[in-house]
């Protein structure tokens, strides 16, 4: 590009349906893509799966429909349980989702979701992988944990890269959230993290330690999304 940023090649652009838009699929992916001067999304995600799987089956189709066409070259979901993933794929779909991206940290290690992607080859992008509170209610930040300290100074790192190791040392992609260049650049050096010692072996004991952490508690309690004209009758509903 004349302006010497990245190649659209080099990027991996990634936007999401929000649940204002369930009855605009379509409308609301051209939006996305005008507002990012694209003609193509890499992965255009349901963000929040509806309630009721006759709802969903109507909002998977249309996201097939979306693939189809190439407006998005794959296409997944958010927040999407266990029990949710089943129905999708009860529904024999077209196209399945590639991604599902869930929260994941060790404070919410979500053990049951991981497992029903793995089942079903979803990969899972975690975001809130450094275990901050996102909402009234929610658990305190892992960055301050001891146990996080000590596996950070054992790989040779800060606590936020110990926290993104954690969960790409378990297979998933990582989305945290920052709008300081120091910051993204710190977290991206978590992939080439090296242990003081021990090597692969003092990494896997490093990061087994994050695995104690309790209480397990979300930090996106969904409750944002519950009551009157919202999505959900209940938080319950929400995580169902």
């Amino acid at each position: 590009p004349a302006g010497g940023g990245p190649r659209r090649r080099e990027l991996y652009v990634t936007s999401k349906l929000w649940p204002s838009d369930h009855a605009r699929v379509r409308e609301a992916c051209l939006g996305s893509l005008r507002a990012l001067r694209l003609d193509r999304l890499d992965l255009y995600l349901l963000h929040w799966p509806p309630s009721d799987d006759g709802s969903l089956e109507r909002l998977w189709r249309c996201m097939e429909s979306l693939a189809a066409e190439g407006l998005a070259t794959s296409i997944g979901v958010c927040n999407c349980s266990a029990r949710r993933l089943d129905a999708l794929f009860a529904l024999r779909p077209a196209v399945a989702p590639a991604v599902n991206q869930v929260e994941v940290h060790p404070g919410w290690r979500n053990e049951a979701t991981l497992a029903a992607c793995a089942a079903r080859g979803v990969h899972v992008t975690a975001y809130a992988p450094l275990g901050r509170a996102l909402g009234a209610g929610a658990g305190a930040s892992l960055l301050n944990e001891p146990v996080v300290r000590e596996a950070a100074a054992q790989l040779g790192g800060t606590p936020a890269q110990a926290l993104l190791r954690w969960a790409i040392a378990r297979g998933c992609s990582v989305v945290p959230k920052s709008s300081s260049r120091a910051r993204i650049e710190e977290n991206a050096r978590s992939l080439r993290l090296a242990p003081r010692e021990g090597g692969r072996a003092g990494e896997v004991e490093a990061l087994r330690a994050l695995d104690a952490i309790e209480p397990q508690q979300r930090r996106m309690t969904g409750e944002t999304l519950v009551g009157a004209r919202r999505l959900y009758a209940s938080v319950e509903e929400v995580w169902r």
